[in-house]
């Protein structure tokens, strides 16, 4: 069986991502030509790394159609005829979840002309602005010809003539719910590995099981997720049920999943959370240069995590600031730096005032002295590794430790209108979307380790418009910066990690309980909770998705 792959490729950052490589890696054990045809300028170093056979370079215009049309024109009508068959893709899907080979065995087996994954039925939608009757299709994601079809003249008349539009809805109206149609005018039969045709949808938002019925789809062995899944699902709790799932399921690497939906989508959905706890047994130590601030008054404390610094590091300068005039004295010649700053500044803003030195370190930390104690399990003792996770990963910016004092409120509305303000001083053009949430990422502390650059935006905010911002508040100004730094860092394009000593984190229990208290208590203050409560629903929490996952 001879069989060729044109696979379209688009990213609005001209990048590449993993889970692309991952997918064409894995098909071309499956195709004998694959061509890959990219509407998104791709560097000569990330076309390299790909197995294919033929690159198309070409502007994002016509969209999918348009491009694959232009593939076929690329290798020729009738070199086409030479393929058993002609598949046709695209990269807006993850995958393959299952063995693909015995789906193309079992589907080249049937007496369908051409075959896709999923279809959607016929049905009335809304599509730029109008409502137009759909009949039932496959959908175009991926689509499979066999060779009867490539040599009938119906082939060449159809992708031949493809037109440029500009405008989407007339390629989803023209193309991407006619093309099942035409061929079966031609006289030409099909068939999916999953037909929804008579699927149950009185729970889903719509007919689409590609999007809403994920469950579905992994019950049918559906080889291919879509990315728009992970999108619109992403505040639904089955989501977070069908990646532990497809986890369960499947020898999928998830982290690809992670990784391209926190920049594709948001960075702290709840189902990656627990991928983005740092797993220790498989890192490996590093013992370069860091740079360090802490903030402190009492010559005593300070003393005591320089002893706890010098267990666990082996290279670090310190950098000092405090309000106390002897602490200065004591340490001008102890550590790399001492700042005396005013009385009233918080070590968030004492951090500010700091930060512009730490940025020459590839790595610095930031911690609190008033709750070191908590931090030396989570954040120092594993401070290698760490440092090393942080070094090695070009995408990874911020690593903090889960809840370390309990949660101070469920509801953070006292918060909200300070962090809005922050935020649109970092970016007045709403270039990046800051999400209100019951549940923010952080540490109560903003004890964490971190690259500077991944931080540089917030932390340069002028002192003096951070004070007005918060009206002075100060403790408001700290509960504001702990709950934006993992949303700064992701905005200046890192992700995070966490550092937690369970594997089931505080952050996801206490937005469990924000989502059953928003049920009960619409209407009712929230009230505060403390860690203890959160732990021991924790228990009660992992039997609840266990058992969901396993449905």
């Amino acid at each position: 069986m001879k069989r060729l792959l044109l696979y379209v490729h688009y990213n609005r950052e001209d990048a590449l991502s993993q889970h692309v490589v991952f997918q064409l890696k894995a098909l071309r054990k499956s195709y004998d030509r694959i061509v890959l045809i990219s509407n998104s300028k791709l560097a000569t170093s990330s076309v390299a790394q790909l197995p294919i056979d033929d690159f198309l370079q070409r502007k994002n215009v016509g969209f999918d159609f348009k491009a694959w049309s232009d593939g076929m024109v690329k290798v020729g009508f009738e070199t086409l005829k030479q393929f058993d068959t002609v598949t046709i893709m695209n990269d807006t899907t993850f995958g393959p979840i299952f063995d693909f080979n015995s789906i193309l065995t079992k589907m080249d087996n049937s007496d369908a002309d051409f075959w896709g994954i999923t279809d959607n039925r016929a049905h009335v939608a809304e599509i730029g602005g109008s409502e137009h009757n759909l009949k039932a299709h496959i959908q175009s994601y991926f689509i499979t010809f066999n060779q009867n079809i490539i040599l009938h003249p119906s082939f060449e008349a159809f992708w031949g003539n493809i037109q440029q539009y500009d405008d989407v809805n007339r390629v989803i109206l023209e193309y991407e719910t006619q093309v099942t149609d035409y061929f079966c005018q031609a006289g030409f039969n099909y068939s999916v590995l999953f037909n929804t045709q008579n699927e149950d949808i009185s729970a889903m938002q719509n007919s689409d099981f590609s999007i809403f019925g994920l469950t579905k789809l992994l019950e049918h062995g559906v080889p291919f997720i879509k990315v728009k899944a992970f999108i619109h699902n992403a505040e639904k709790n089955d989501i977070k049920a069908t990646f532990m799932d497809i986890m369960r399921l499947s020898d999928y690497p998830t982290d690809l999943i992670v990784d391209h939906m926190t920049f594709a989508d948001y960075p702290d959905r709840n189902y990656m959370l627990r991928p983005k706890v740092l797993r220790f047994e498989s890192l490996k130590s590093t013992h370069q240069q860091v740079g360090i601030h802490i903030h402190g008054q009492d010559i005593d404390a300070v003393i005591r995590a320089i002893n706890d610094f010098d267990l666990y590091l082996s290279k670090y300068d310190l950098y000092l600031t405090t309000s106390n005039v002897e602490t200065v004295r004591y340490f001008d010649q102890k550590v790399k730096k001492v700042v005396l700053v005013d009385e009233h500044l918080n070590d968030i803003l004492a951090w500010q005032q700091i930060h512009k030195a730490l940025s020459c370190y590839s790595v610095a930390g930031h911690f609190v002295l008033s709750d070191f104690d908590n931090t030396v399990d989570v954040l120092l003792k594993p401070s290698g590794k760490i440092i090393g996770y942080l070094s090695a990963n070009d995408k990874v910016g911020l690593v903090l430790s889960d809840l370390s004092s309990g949660v101070e409120e469920l509801n953070s509305d006292s918060t909200w209108p300070v962090m809005a303000q922050l935020w649109n001083t970092i970016y007045p053009n709403n270039e990046k979307n800051l999400k209100k949430q019951d549940v923010y990422i952080k540490s109560n502390t903003t004890n964490l380790w971190y690259k500077p650059q991944a931080l540089e935006k917030l932390l340069a905010i002028e002192l003096d418009r951070v004070l007005e911002i918060a009206n002075q508040d100060t403790t408001l100004i700290a509960q504001s910066f702990a709950n934006l730094l993992p949303y700064a860092s992701w905005a200046n394009e890192f992700d995070f990690r966490l550092s937690v000593l369970e594997d089931f984190t505080v952050f996801e229990t206490s937005r469990f309980m924000a989502s059953q208290q928003s049920k009960l208590l619409d209407n009712t203050p929230r009230q505060k909770t403390n860690l203890s409560t959160i732990k021991k629903l924790a228990s009660h929490l992992k039997m609840h998705f266990r058992g969901v996952s396993n449905r």
